[in-house]
């Protein structure tokens, strides 16, 4: 660093260089004497009091008596009286010693007293650190059982904004808290954040546990009533499976169904028919659980009961039977059935977009599409063509193209001669509340009915041997759901690391109200 330019100057004159030499060696023992305070009590720091002593007599200016025998260069005049007072007035104080702190520096037979200070006098500062609180891994019962049972009691809530809640498991008494997130907005799921707490053997612990309520979208098949005339034969269901009832299954040395995800049912069991020496094992390679609990379907699907915030959403009201074309370039056209003309065509829309039929219309849909759209009737819903997603997210993982197709009562695929030979495919998230239909199912099969999203239903009709089917699980849905698609009442865990806090000694209520 540079110094001021007028204490350059002063360092350029000649005169009193004896008085600064004074002042200097001054200086350096009330350093020394402020370093001695500070480093005193530390082991790597300044040693004994006669070692310090000892260092002063060293540092002495040239007129002090020289009983040590240590020859000193003479140091000539420098500064005046009057260069050395601004000198020093420019020099910024040393900081007050603190008042218990006592120093005799009074020179005694020209040597400075020994300081008296204990080898151990504590350090100037002190750093107070707080360690981390200890943690424990839950064990894997724990960590099983846990989420499981948070989300059979979140089911039980019935949308309360908070709840309190304690009981006992294994020896060990629990008490959470929870808080209900709801919704953002229609394409959006909710949430429960559990802050839990546990006392254990005299130890108090907290974690905390994000759990989602599912969308029926995240089933990539789920049947409330299972029709006993259908049978799954030539059918691959990748992902979750789940029936209220008792599902058949049949395979032959031919072909069989392929269940690639996880498979429960609300029944004891399922029936499977076999002609041939197919393993269980290879048509549920992920298991199969039974005595689940049930989905319960819901009492009304109108969207904006699970979309309430959706506010600025574009809305379509459709009082009669209409067709509705999608477009790549995410605009639209629907038309009145029966109507003339080119019906009415919409620019794209960044916000969500509804088709709401009346009580009695029904609704055929077909196209390309972009953005997020939801198409509702009360009564039918008639799959006329393929639907497709401008971006197709197994290619292109951020498109946010989404499609949601619910009705209270049917969920049509339109006959043969309508949608035409080959293969149908379907980009969308399904919800028959009645029953999902493939019409003309007698037409002989040579084409797969291939769904990317879901399909929940209240039953299903036999799709074969017009189509076999094919459904797959679009992974997006995990974290968002078509706008105002339908939720259930069930939740699962979804983030919790497995840990435990250890806390003071404290109720575990206490520790969950400070939590929050």
């Amino acid at each position: 660093m540079a110094l001021p330019g007028r204490i350059t100057g002063l360092l350029e004159a000649t005169e009193t260089r004896r008085a600064l030499a004074a002042v200097a060696s001054g200086a350096v023992h009330l350093t020394i004497l402020l370093a001695a305070l500070f480093f005193g009590g530390r082991q790597d720091g300044l040693g004994s009091s006669d070692q310090l002593a000892m260092q002063m007599v060293l540092i002495e200016a040239p007129d002090v008596d020289r009983s040590e025998g240590v020859e000193l260069a003479p140091l000539e005049p420098t500064f005046s009286s009057a260069q050395l007072a601004e000198l020093l007035d420019l020099i910024e104080p040393a900081p007050a010693l603190p008042p218990a702190e006592r120093v005799n520096t009074e020179p005694a037979g020209g040597q400075p007293e020994p300081l008296d200070i204990p080898a151990e006098t504590p350090a100037a500062i002190i750093v107070d650190s707080v360690a981390p609180a200890p943690t424990l891994q839950a064990s894997a019962e724990e960590r099983a059982a846990l989420p499981g049972k948070l989300a059979r009691l979140v089911g039980e809530m019935a949308g309360a904004p908070e709840t309190q809640l304690e009981w006992e498991e294994n020896g060990k008494r629990y008490s959470a808290k929870l808080v209900w997130e709801r919704a953002k907005d229609g394409t959006a799921l909710e949430h429960v954040v559990a802050q839990v707490s546990a006392a254990d053997r005299g130890k108090v612990l907290s974690t905390r546990i994000m759990l989602k309520r599912l969308a029926f979208s995240q089933f990539t098949q789920m049947v409330d009533n299972w029709d006993r005339l259908v049978q799954l034969h030539d059918d691959v269901i990748v992902g979750r499976f789940h029936s209220n009832s008792q599902f058949n299954v049949l395979h032959d040395s031919r072909v069989g169904p392929k269940f690639l995800g996880k498979v429960t049912t609300a029944a004891r069991s399922f029936e499977m028919f076999a002609s041939g020496r197919r393993r269980q094992s290879e048509i549920f390679p992920g298991g199969v659980e039974t005595r689940t609990s049930r989905i319960d379907l819901p009492e009304a699907l109108q969207p904006f009961a699970w979309a309430p915030d959706d506010e600025p959403s574009r809305v379509h009201e459709l009082t009669d039977d209409t067709r509705i074309r999608f477009f790549p370039d995410g605009s639209y056209m629907w038309r009145t059935n029966g109507a003339t003309g080119p019906g009415y065509l919409n620019s794209p829309s960044d916000q969500p977009v509804y088709f709401i039929g009346t009580r009695g219309s029904t609704l055929y849909v077909q196209g390309t599409l972009r953005g997020k759209i939801l198409v509702y009737s009360p009564t039918k819903i008639v799959i006329e063509d393929d639907i497709r997603y401008a971006h197709d997210p197994r290619q292109e993982p951020d498109s946010r193209d989404y499609l949601g197709l619910v009705s209270d009562k049917y969920i049509e695929i339109a006959p043969p001669g309508v949608t035409g030979p080959g293969d149908l495919e379907v980009h969308a998230a399904i919800f028959a509340g009645r029953r999902f239909v493939v019409r003309d199912i007698d037409h002989w099969r040579s084409a797969t009915l291939r769904i990317y999203g879901s399909l929940s239903a209240g039953s299903l009709s036999a799709s074969e041997p017009r189509y076999a089917t094919e459904i797959e699980y679009d992974q997006r849905f995990e974290q968002r759901r078509p706008p105002g698609f339908p939720l259930t009442h069930r939740f699962e865990a979804e983030q919790w690391d497995g840990q435990w806090v250890e806390r003071a000694s404290e109720s575990p209520e206490r520790i969950v109200e400070e939590t929050f």
